[in-house]
């Protein structure tokens, strides 16, 4: 795997960790996705949470992430999660992410069926939100796709946006 240019961190490692969210290991793979999942929706939210006090130009993107999360109902596409119909993504997402790193009183339990871990029952809105494999891996890559297309989609493109800015001048001279 290459390098991470600078201007790309973000949503570089986002985008990775989504990659190996598709492709955890057989042995441990409840257990991987819902650290994958956990650390993506972290990652996500946090910065979608970006005061409007900081404007860098990633800032500005990332706030974007956190408009679009609350113009979306978390019952529809991509997330469809129809257990809390009125929810917005960005609360659900929240919710999720305030779960995880506050503890909520150690409540994230594992969701065992037939003598197997697949998935964890989340505490959200009052509900108990069971997050099969498969539904962390859907939530956590099309979080990461939002993420990812909206900061790149805003960010100057570093060297290669330096470069032809270069060969415009050079163009435009007599």
């Amino acid at each position: 795997m290459g390098q991470i240019q600078q201007h790309a961190a973000e949503y570089e490692t986002v985008r990775r960790l989504a990659e190996m969210l598709t492709s955890t290991r057989e042995d441990y793979k409840a257990t991987e996705s819902y650290a994958l999942f956990t650390t993506i929706v972290c990652w996500v939210v946090q910065r979608a949470r970006t005061p409007a006090n900081q404007n860098g130009p990633d800032d500005v993107q990332a706030r974007e992430v956190g408009i679009a999360l609350q113009a979306a109902r978390v019952s529809d596409a991509p997330w469809l999660v129809q257990d809390l119909p009125e929810m917005t993504a960005f609360d659900f997402f929240t919710s999720i992410r305030n779960a995880v790193a506050h503890g909520d009183g150690r409540q994230i339990r594992p969701l065992n069926e037939n003598g197997f871990l697949t998935g964890q029952i989340v505490p959200i809105a009052g509900r108990r939100l069971r997050l099969r494999r498969a539904d962390m891996n859907r939530l956590g890559c099309a979080l990461a796709n939002l993420f990812c297309e909206t900061m790149a989609a805003y960010e100057q493109e570093g060297d290669l946006q330096e470069a032809a800015e270069q060969f415009e001048a050079a163009e435009a001279m007599p």
